[in-house]
């Protein structure tokens, strides 16, 4: 299977706030049998929400990056798909490459900025951080979370739920609060602020 690059696999998350095609991953569909087929591990809650989750390859300026793939499906319907990433894909080099303008967002970071996380309106959650090791240069993004526009009738709200989860870990940053931290703050957070800008 030829490798997807990371990047254009990120900017689908950016147009359609969620991952809308299955080959990028190497998947046919985001059912449940191709799933269990593909070799996903499942993790239900008693048969309302299943977690699905493999690893993946892709590529990245000529280099492999392997991301844990994640399907949430509630009922057997798709809700949301992500990717774990780690600490391989620099937050501020994706954004460069992003087509503009980047669709309306919220821009939250814990209280030190080693962290935090971009909400955008479509529900596409993208959390960062900096890599704990060695000075804080770079933000690294470390979860990518797309939430499908209409999941139908559920009693569980994901999406809600995901935006709940980033509010409750990172404080809002306005644009203007950004830039007054970034003056003072480390490299990774005025490289932030000027990728945003």
């Amino acid at each position: 299977m030829p490798l997807h690059d990371i990047h254009t696999v990120l900017q689908s998350y950016l147009d359609d706030g969620w991952l809308r095609d299955p080959q990028a991953v190497g998947l046919d569909t985001f059912t449940e049998p191709e799933l269990l087929a593909r070799g996903f591990d499942e993790l239900c809650d008693g048969g309302q929400l299943c977690l699905y989750e493999d690893e993946r390859d892709f590529r990245r300026a000529g280099r492999a990056v392997q991301a844990s793939f994640k399907v949430y499906l509630q009922q057997g319907r798709l809700h949301a798909n992500g990717l774990e990433l780690g600490y391989q894909v620099r937050l501020g080099g994706f954004l460069r490459a992003a087509r503009r303008p980047l669709p309306p967002f919220r821009l939250l970071l814990e209280s030190g900025a080693h962290s935090g996380a971009l909400l955008f309106d479509s529900g596409l959650v993208l959390q960062f951080a900096t890599n704990l090791r060695g000075a804080a240069r770079h933000y690294f993004l470390t979860l990518v979370e797309g939430q499908l526009p209409d999941p139908g009738a559920g009693d569980l709200d994901l999406r809600a739920a995901s935006e709940g989860h980033v509010q409750a870990l990172y404080g809002h940053c306005v644009p203007e609060e950004l830039q007054r931290q970034a003056r003072r703050g480390h490299a990774a957070l005025r490289e932030l602020a000027r990728v945003l800008a």
